[in-house]
């Protein structure tokens, strides 16, 4: 801004000067054009109603989409002027469109940039999970495997128990106190029960999540009878031979334990 300033007083030094020459001619003809020239630049940068603003706005939506097409990272340079034009309003929609748009387009390197560039952006309490889920949807499509994880718990109940309901929790093992996958069922003739990546409580903090960056599973899985009885087990689950990526285990009768009354 204030290297347009001393543009717009560079350019009215010669125009100064033929304003103020004794044998100047046209000289009211001269400073109206000037005026108007010179006052329309003037507005275009520093007025509320600017439409510079506007040609920057598409500059810089031009070079994320050049970037895309490319599958590179933006020029910094563009990403500090978003962070400086675009109104706090809108960021959020450029974000999540840029994103999708980048992922579809198998552009994983521009999305990435923009992924880490939007995460201080997404810093209140309601748009945390908006980008946990553009992170899930970025994660999946570079680790596609991972999509398809799973655990697989057999179950035999014990005897004593008259059945009402069973909880299964997937943790990171010594790790935070979130699980990574939930299930609950009430089905009497249940003899299994599984957890993929949508039985995830956080979207992106999940079981593909936990894989990826090589952490151990803890499955812990809470019974309850109707018979005011309550058993509890932990183990960690193993992968299968056959796959990697889908792991599995049993809770015998004898691996429950009764919680107190």
């Amino acid at each position: 801004m204030i290297f347009f300033y001393i543009v717009i007083l560079v350019a009215s030094v010669p125009i100064i000067r033929f304003l103020l020459a004794p044998e100047s001619s046209n000289k009211i003809f001269v400073f109206s054009f000037s005026f108007i020239v010179l006052g329309l630049s003037l507005f275009a940068f520093i007025s509320k109603f600017s439409f510079i603003g506007s040609v920057q706005e598409h500059l810089i939506a031009d070079e994320i989409k050049e970037a895309i097409y490319d599958n590179r990272i933006v020029e910094p340079r563009y990403l500090k002027k978003f962070t400086k034009l675009i109104p706090d309003n809108d960021k959020i929609t450029w974000l999540e469109d840029s994103i999708i748009y980048a992922i579809e387009n198998n552009s994983l390197m521009t999305a990435e940039q923009l992924v880490e560039f939007s995460e201080p952006i997404f810093t209140e309490a309601g748009l945390q999970l908006q980008f946990y889920s553009l992170f899930s949807i970025l994660r999946d499509k570079k680790f596609p495997a991972f999509r398809n994880s799973k655990i697989i718990t057999a179950i035999d109940l014990p005897p004593e128990c008259i059945f009402n309901s069973l909880s299964i929790l997937a943790l990171i093992d010594n790790g935070p106190a979130v699980p990574i996958g939930q299930k609950t069922s009430e089905d009497p003739n249940l003899r299994s029960i599984s957890i993929s990546n949508i039985d995830a409580l956080i979207p992106g903090f999940d079981l593909a999540s936990a894989l990826i960056n090589g952490k151990k599973i803890l499955i812990k899985a809470a019974l309850k009878c109707n018979n005011n009885l309550s058993y509890s087990s932990t183990f960690l689950p193993q992968n299968t031979k056959k796959n990697t990526l889908i792991f599995s285990g049993k809770i015998n009768e004898k691996d429950w334990s009764v919680n107190p009354q």
